[in-house]
């Protein structure tokens, strides 16, 4: 299983956390909210023939400035 991290930050511009999720967190909480977006625009037929999870990760990564994770 892979594991990403990003910054989040809180109230403050000079206070943050890092946040490492897994891919299954992205799986479960972006994936459905990604393919209906994806859906709309492209049509299913496309996206189910063009698109998988892999893209939805990439596009995840780019809009949360995320890195993956390497032990």
């Amino acid at each position: 299983m892979r594991y990403f991290s990003y910054n989040e930050y809180v109230d403050d511009p000079n206070t943050n956390s890092v946040v490492t999720v897994s891919e299954e967190d992205v799986r479960r909480d972006y994936y459905p909210y990604w393919y209906d977006k994806m859906c709309k625009k492209y049509g299913k037929e496309h996206v189910d023939e063009i698109y998988s999870l892999e893209e939805c990760i990439e596009d995840w990564m780019i809009i949360h400035f995320a890195e993956e994770i390497f032990d």
